[in-house]
């Protein structure tokens, strides 16, 4: 297991579930093929079994990781699995990631890291229609201080071939971190800064997204869910409480949603629409937006 920045970093931004039960802590959910996949405190991609509605981590997936790498967060394309997360450079020192697993190769694809992150990490993920990627890249100009001041985003319509650098969010607040959505031909962003004021951007992938909608004093952003019904559920943690927004697909608030009965850590499981994982205490739940 890493030390040194790339864990400060990483760690502080994931956000792991509160609790210390028996269930494997999981970082990040995704579905690949139709098969759920779990990235584990222990830097390990398990798959994930659901039933009835109480999700358990099981054999390991077969993907191995580089020895330097942290893990943050995960999407697949196709049959690939895309992993971003933190390379660390020295133990003061790392840079946003991504890893490309095809089978169970993996290893490091080409990222774009803006001249002004020169200490980061890679964090949130989207896959888009059919060959696109959204990757939030998150860190501040010093190269010795673990913490986040600016949000970028790279984009990618040729399945990582190449990117394209685009600015998101400035002035945020260590420990919070973005969160992507994407369906269709969109893409969805929500940020905060270290007084908890989320901010979301929507527009199409490759282009700079536009500013759509503020929350004041919504908390950090734990995961965005676009469900089915064209709607973005966004779940935020509040002091320790958990609290739902939802908005339409241009990032226009809607009425204010139902009291969240959800619990403990809440994730996205990218290529499910409508599906999230909630990880709380010793128990880890899968839950789905009802058709």
């Amino acid at each position: 297991m890493l030390g040194g920045a790339a864990a400060v970093l990483a760690a502080g931004i994931a956000s792991p579930a509160r609790g210390h039960g028996t269930a494997a802590p999981i970082r990040a959910a995704a579905a690949r093929d139709g098969e759920l996949l779990a990235l584990t405190e222990d830097y390990q991609i398990r798959r994930l079994t659901v039933t009835d509605g109480r999700a358990e981590t099981c054999g390991p997936a077969g993907i191995t990781l580089p020895e330097d790498f942290h893990p943050h967060s995960m999407a697949a394309l196709g049959e690939v699995l895309w992993i971003t997360g933190a390379v660390e450079l020295s133990p003061d020192r790392s840079l946003p990631a991504l890893v490309r697993a095809d089978g169970s190769g993996a290893d490091y694809a080409d990222l774009p890291v803006p001249d002004e992150i020169r200490s980061g990490v890679a964090t949130s993920i989207a896959a888009v229609g059919e060959s696109g990627l959204a990757v939030a890249v998150e860190g501040c100009p010093d190269p010795h201080l673990a913490l986040v001041t600016s949000s970028r985003l790279a984009t990618s319509g040729d399945a990582g071939a190449s990117w394209s650098p685009h600015p998101l969010a400035d002035g945020l607040g260590e420990g919070y971190g973005t969160r992507l959505a994407a369906a269709g031909e969109r893409l969805f962003a929500v940020v905060a800064d270290g007084g908890g004021t989320q901010a979301v951007h929507t527009g199409p992938p490759g282009t700079e997204l536009a500013p759509a909608a503020t929350a004041t004093g919504a908390g950090r952003p734990m995961a965005a869910v676009w469900t089915e019904a064209g709607v973005v559920r966004v779940f935020s943690d509040l002091h320790g409480e958990v609290r739902e927004s939802r908005y339409t697909p241009v990032g226009r608030a809607l009425e204010s949603a139902p009291e969240c009965a959800c619990a403990g850590e809440v994730l996205a499981i990218p290529g499910r629409a409508g599906a999230w994982i909630e990880s709380d205490a010793d128990r880890i739940s899968y839950r789905m937006e009802p058709r």
